[in-house]
């Protein structure tokens, strides 16, 4: 399997297609959409609950909201399989390059109850 260990999960507002090539590739990521999650007004803490749930760190867009829930998680002493915010401006392309990268630079261990942003 490629990448380094994450297993990701791609919130609602992310193309269910980056998961489609990434998933063909071998990489271990499941969509909002594949898991049933999409159009059903879920909140950003229960996607949030789900990924950790599966052992996954969250891909977002989200990154504001995101954000100040890593904050309240860690000020109540929670933890979270990690949380991965993007520009939502990114071609398709493009997005699933920077994916591909992420997964193949960072150590699970790295991505891990942090928030970080992928790279150029």
């Amino acid at each position: 399997m490629p990448g380094l260990g994450i297993r990701l999960f791609a919130d609602e507002m992310v193309n269910p297609r980056v998961a489609s090539v990434l998933a063909r590739m071998g990489y271990d990521i499941e969509s909002c959409q594949w898991a049933g999650r999409a159009n059903q007004w879920i909140s950003d803490e229960s996607q949030l609950q789900y990924a950790t749930d599966q052992g996954r760190a969250i891909l977002t867009f989200n990154v504001g909201d995101f954000l100040r829930l890593d904050q309240r998680w860690k000020t109540l002493g929670r933890r979270h399989a990690g949380i991965v915010v993007a520009e939502q401006v990114l071609p398709l392309p493009e997005l699933i390059r920077r994916v591909q990268l992420h997964l193949d630079s960072v150590h699970p261990e790295t991505q891990e109850n942090a928030v970080l942003e992928l790279a150029r």
